[in-house]
């Protein structure tokens, strides 16, 4: 009985303890479970906080750990009720190092991570903790858990494509190759094996080897789609996948007017009456006073660029050229040395025929040799957004009038159309100590005629415009002359257009497939719009982002830099269906220095993201 009783008792004893020990697990495991939900609250505060702050040097450096604590609070009891016996002993989210050792200046700004040159795209961190009291069986118990909130900057360009258009199409006839990641904000579509991704490529909606539902081939048996389009298309131990969301602008994309940011066959129209939010062509739009201005979150820092603008160019309907100067609201006066270096380099009243617009396209040519040479001579300079590199913002005001001007000898009349047209940019404007080198922006159409930013001369050329074949991956030649230093550019219009070595404004009347082109290398990112499918035309796809005028038929056209697909074009509205071209060899490959240097007038979107859990 003896031996029975102590038995007894020991059961009870060890029973008893284990029972308390699952009560005690259950109650850190509530406890843990509620601090999540409680650094889950901070997590969202600390992202607004810094997506929300109007001093430049907050958007910048990061908020002190001072300034921070004032702008968050713990969330109440309402909204996230806490476990019985459980209470917060104390919390803080403060500035820290890269090594997750928190700032003991609470004045102090969150220490930048290094490794890159950049310090636009630095990543800072901030360490976040909660402590708990909660129900033991003997005494209450604590408990800590601890994540790491990073803000990092992340550049546009750091893929070759950035595509925000809710639809991507890619099908190419000849043979292309994509040497870059890609990142499509939306859906997928290929339908041809001729199309090769050579690196990482994610999507965040669906992706269909078939052509879109609306393209007039839908359900066409031809061209037919072998090997379900695995076989060419990518690589079988990483093909395109679903990827994270990434950021285009710090704009908040639910602020955009959804007319703009749907599907592309939707009416664009504004919606709600703010004409400053009509999706991301407002990036190279002038905001409409009295309205609010999405993309300007604070009155020092704005996703438009013409606020980034250092020069401001406009033609009127007349033809008279008006420059301004950074921001400035007052002309330049035409005695100036500023108005005097750019206005040779502005040719006004010429034209080419489009035959995709149907139209005779007025143009403002720029001569960058010029602009060039003026930057080099310090008679103009980089003056907004200091040490960026130089931009500037072209504008046609008489888009969408009927106006007369020539085409060669001859007077013609320009129904609707106006463009920008970039010529001698073999060599453009650079900034040493940044490496940064020019940026032209226009809400107009663009026209790159020539070699860009790649150093050639008359007698010397690039490898890859004299490259006699082409076969990637294995070839990657050169796209600069020996000694030139190509800084990180950009074009940005309402569609970009590329015109080779040998166009000549003349000869865009030819018929068939138009004028022959010669070997052309663009060193630049391109920024620009298209024109979405419809049942009875296609869009032209990402193949044709850059839109062709001439027969490329055998020859390479190349593209080292970076191209981003992300709005409707709203002035150069032509079918692909009425082009007349021949594509060319597509020679596709990324500049790196663009994931690491934004080109002038950029500013970085940032990514925000919680670290592991740590419990103590």
């Amino acid at each position: 009985m003896v031996v029975v009783s102590g038995l007894v008792g020991v059961t009870q004893f060890v029973t008893s303890n284990i029972a308390r020990v699952s009560k005690r697990s259950a109650d850190r495991t509530q406890a843990v479970a509620y601090a999540d939900g409680v650094l889950e609250s901070l997590f969202d505060q600390w992202r607004n906080a810094l997506i929300s702050v109007t001093n430049t040097a907050d958007r910048t450096g990061g908020l002190s750990t001072a300034a921070l604590q004032s702008l968050l609070t713990l969330p109440t009891a309402t909204q996230l009720p806490p476990p019985p016996g459980v209470t917060i002993t104390s919390w803080s989210v403060k500035a820290a190092t890269p090594l997750l050792v928190a700032l003991t200046d609470t004045a102090a700004r969150p220490t930048p991570e290094n490794g890159t040159k950049s310090s636009l795209i630095a990543r800072m961190t901030y360490l976040a903790v909660v402590q708990l009291q909660y129900p033991g069986p003997f005494a209450p118990a604590t408990v800590t858990v601890q994540r790491n909130f990073v803000r990092g900057g992340k550049n546009l360009f750091s893929n070759y494509l950035f595509c925000t258009q809710p639809n991507i199409e890619i099908h190419p006839g000849p043979p292309m190759y994509i040497m870059g990641s890609c990142y499509i904000g939306g859906n997928l579509f290929t339908a041809t094996d001729s199309l090769h991704f050579l690196q990482d490529v994610t999507f965040t909606g669906t992706q269909t080897l078939n052509y879109r539902p609306n393209d007039p081939r839908y359900g066409s048996t031809s061209p037919t789609i072998t090997n379900n389009g695995l076989s060419d298309n990518w690589s079988l131990t990483d093909p395109p996948h679903i990827g994270q969301e990434q950021k285009l602008l710090d704009v908040p994309f639910a602020s955009l007017d959804p007319h703009f940011t749907d599907d592309p066959n939707s009416n664009d129209t504004d919606s709600d009456g703010n004409p400053n939010n009509n999706g991301y062509h407002e990036m190279i739009e002038e905001a409409t006073a009295g309205f609010s201005d999405v993309m300007q979150l604070d009155p020092t820092i704005t996703e438009r660029l013409v606020g980034t603008a250092d020069y401001r160019i406009y033609v009127d309907a007349s033809n008279a050229v008006t420059i301004y100067k950074g921001t400035s609201t007052t002309a330049l006066a035409t005695t100036t040395v500023e108005y005097l270096a750019i206005k040779p380099a502005v040719t006004t009243n010429t034209a080419l025929w489009d035959p995709r617009e149907g139209d005779n396209v007025r143009l403002v040519t720029v001569d960058v040799g010029v602009i060039n040479t003026a930057f080099k001579l310090l008679k103009i300079t980089d003056n907004n957004n200091s040490n960026d590199g130089l931009t500037l913002y072209i504008k046609d005001t008489s888009f969408g009038t009927s106006v007369s001007t020539k085409l060669g000898a001859t007077t013609v009349t320009s129904s609707r159309s106006r463009a920008v047209k970039l010529i001698n940019g073999a060599s453009t404007p650079y900034t040493a100590s940044t490496g940064t080198g020019f940026s032209v922006v226009t809400p107009n159409a663009i026209y790159i005629q020539g070699d860009y930013n790649t150093g050639a001369t008359g007698g010397t050329k690039p490898a890859t415009d004299t490259a006699t074949t082409y076969t990637p991956p294995t070839v990657n030649p050169s796209p600069v002359v020996t000694g030139y230093n190509r800084g990180s550019c950009a074009v940005i219009a309402d569609s970009v257009n590329i015109l080779s070595n040998a166009w000549s404004d003349t000869a865009s009347t030819t018929g068939g497939s138009g004028p022959t082109a010669t070997a052309t290398t663009v060193n630049c990112a391109l920024l620009g719009g298209n024109v979405p499918s419809t049942p009875s035309s296609y869009s032209g796809g990402i193949e044709n982002f850059v839109r062709f005028h001439e027969n490329w038929s055998g020859v390479n056209f190349t593209i080292y830099g970076a191209m981003a697909a992300l709005y409707d074009s709203e002035q150069a509205l032509g079918l692909w269906s009425s082009a007349i071209y021949s594509p060319p060899n597509r020679c596709w490959y990324y500049d790196s220095q663009l994931g690491d240097t934004n080109p002038p007038g950029f500013h970085v979107g940032h990514t925000y993201e919680r670290g592991r859990r740590v419990i103590r």
